[in-house]
């Protein structure tokens, strides 16, 4: 078999301390992961180790962890990236606490298959291991290492070392490998200095790959760096991939300025976050009820950070799940579909976990979704186009971009194109609003800024009443912080087309609108219309109308709208307002003398209506708007609509 062909398998380690995972990982390996001084002198792994060795068919990379429960943070950051967990059990001693607390670490972070080996039967008898191995079987039931090989071992003798590394290449056979990504992703877990080099950062590659002389994304700074080099098992490689432990040169950047929990990954993928959406699961282990602002330990990645749950008043048992907020106290990476572990600060304990939903949460979360444990369900068991749906549904634009789709929503990004075809040929990526202001946009997402945008309409009508319109100008304001400009736009043509917003006179209004008016008010409604029915073609203007009522002007000009906008008055100008009835005797009139004349001048239409000119300018020119006269200089020609009566 080619090297091409062989596959890189994480080998992650997790048992009590003391079990003796360091022994055993050197007799599968002939590498000692115990590096620190201090390891040497206490006889104990403080620090994460790395070893390897290789099959036919498999490259092995361990990653062996301390089972001290004082460096259980470190054994977390070891974790990251595992395909396969050894989990390691003395015969001697039997499960122990961190070996239950390990386990569902692992669990947590969504491990699927391992093998256990029971160590130290070189120094007991056999019905000492037959005891451990059934102990041991009996934890495991309804865990994800039920049912998974558990062979004895000797790391001193080194007997059943052969059988069980058949058991690990066995278990890499059968596992599933699904795919991780096309975008380079790598966690920081070591960082040193090598003498003429520089500056050395190993981990484990969740997705894509790395080859010298690319640029990466160092976060969550957002800082640029080169790399020079890349090594792969003590080997220089042109490149490293995914499953594969990875040590990296890098230029731009001193050692001082990097720590564990830093990640690398292509430029513009990921960003960071203080708050993240997730689906939570309380281990059923855990002492504590989860509670709102309750403070915890959050571990992602490599990184540890202090964050907070926002839970929204519920209380989450232990065994119980529920949809969350994660608000960390530092800027942290994540992608969709990321597991993590929560740990009790003090007394130290891991308490829960769960998966990423919104690796960046921003704005108000939307009250239908808050703790759904619904949404989070369906969000989870999505294939890749429903997760896309889904996560256009919440935007306010479809991204040009796949990348940030592969973030936000876990989608390949050589496929986002394609499943955005599919969308719009399902009918739910739409275009909104007219050429000028179209808009592509999810058809859910657009049906939400619909009804925010209705809603701050009737939110502007009521602090203007009594009106059931109001100009577009100002109630495009209203909705300001909806959306974009142009996003809003586009909204008000579609419910303009959709006949939920229709136009009155010359304002916008919702079709179902009605002005609320008082009795005063009414009152004083049918009083005005009288004065100006009774006015014929010289109507009283505003301002006479306000001196005859005894009323302010602005209180007359808010009921004149109304009118208007129920079809009672029509507005031409100069503040003056008249009934229909008034309007179509005028046009009767000019209708009249333009067909005893081809023009008619200002004086007379004047003469004819018998009014000042005071009238007949307004009267004029509502007319040339309403293409029942055409103006040609100082003279009235009879217009298209000359002789159709009003609407």
């Amino acid at each position: 078999m080619t090297n091409a062909a062989v596959r890189h398998v994480i080998v992650g380690t997790a048992g009590h301390i003391d079990h003796g995972k360091t022994s055993l990982v050197g007799r599968l390996t002939g590498i000692d992961t115990d590096r620190l001084p201090a390891e040497k002198a206490r006889g104990i792994s403080i620090d994460l180790g790395f070893a390897h060795w290789q099959t036919d068919e498999f490259q092995f990379g361990v990653v062996d962890v301390p089972g001290h429960e004082r460096f259980i943070r470190n054994m977390v950051a070891g974790a990251t990236g595992v395909d396969l967990v050894l989990l390691v059990v003395a015969a001697d001693d039997g499960v122990m606490p961190q070996t239950i607390e390990h386990l569902e670490i692992m669990d947590l972070l969504g491990a699927a298959t391992g093998v256990v080996a029971i160590t130290k039967c070189d120094i007991v008898d056999d019905e000492s291991v037959e005891l451990a191995a059934a102990e041991v079987a009996e934890r495991l039931g309804g865990t994800f290492l039920e049912g998974c090989p558990i062979v004895p071992v000797s790391s001193k003798t080194g007997a059943g070392i052969d059988r069980l590394r058949s058991a690990l290449v066995e278990t890499a056979r059968r596992r599933a490998w699904p795919q991780r990504g096309e975008l380079f992703r790598m966690p920081i877990d070591r960082v040193f200095t090598l003498a003429g080099h520089g500056t050395i950062v190993t981990g484990t590659v969740l997705s894509g790959q790395v080859a010298v002389g690319d640029t990466l994304e160092l976060l969550p700074e957002q800082r640029p760096v080169r790399v020079r080099s890349v090594q792969s098992h003590g080997r220089g490689v042109e490149s490293g991939h995914d499953r594969c432990r990875t040590a990296l040169n890098l230029a731009g950047v001193k050692t001082e300025e990097l720590w564990r929990g830093h990640e690398l990954a292509t430029p513009d993928y990921l960003q960071p976050a203080r708050r993240l959406r997730v689906r939570l699961r309380n281990l059923s282990s855990s002492p504590m009820l989860l509670k709102d602002r309750v403070p915890l330990r959050l571990h992602l990645g490599t990184s540890e950070v202090g964050c907070r749950l926002v839970l929204g008043g519920a209380v989450v048992a232990a065994g119980g799940e529920c949809e969350a907020e994660i608000r960390t106290t530092a800027p942290v990476v994540a992608v969709f579909g990321q597991r993590f572990v929560l740990r009790r600060p003090s007394p130290s304990l891991t308490v829960a976990g769960g998966i990423v939903l919104d690796p960046c949460l921003v704005g108000r979360r939307r009250q239908d979704e808050s703790h759904s444990d619904v949404f989070a369900e369906n969000l989870l068991a999505a294939d890749e186009i429903q997760r896309l749906s889904r996560y256009l549904s919440e935007r306010d634009a479809v991204d040009r971009s796949p990348w940030r789709a592969a973030w936000k929503a876990g989608v390949v990004p050589s496929r986002y194109a394609g499943l955005v075809r599919q969308l719009t040929e399902r009918g739910e990526i739409v275009r909104a609003g007219t050429k000028a202001m179209a808009a592509t946009i999810h058809r859910d997402r657009l049906q939400a800024l619909c009804g925010l945008v209705m809603k701050r309409i009737r939110a502007a009508l009521k602090q203007h009443q009594p009106r059931r319109a109001l100009p577009r100008a100002m109630l495009l304001n209203a909705c300001r912080h909806t959306a974009a400009p142009h996003l809003v736009e586009a909204v008000f043509d579609d419910l303009a087309r959709r006949g939920e917003l229709v136009v009155v006179g010359e304002n916008y209004g919702p079709a179902d609108a009605q002005a609320r008016l008082s009795k005063n008010q009414r009152a004083l409604r049918t009083r005005m219309i009288e004065l100006i029915d009774a006015g014929g073609l010289t109507p009283p203007n505003v301002k006479e109308l306000a001196a005859k009522l005894a009323q302010k002007p602005e209180t007359l000009t808010a009921l004149l709208i109304v009118c208007i906008e129920d079809g009672l008055l029509y507005d031409v100008g100069e503040g003056l307002f008249y009934p229909h009835s008034a309007l179509e005797r005028a046009r009767q009139d000019c209708a009249a003398l333009l067909a005893m004349q081809p023009t008619a001048t200002m004086s007379q239409l004047r003469e004819t209506w018998g009014v000042t000119r005071k009238y007949s300018l307004p009267l004029c020119a509502f007319f040339d708007a309403r293409q029942v006269t055409l103006r040609e200089g100082d003279v009235r020609r009879a217009g298209a609509k000359l002789n159709d009566a009003l609407d």
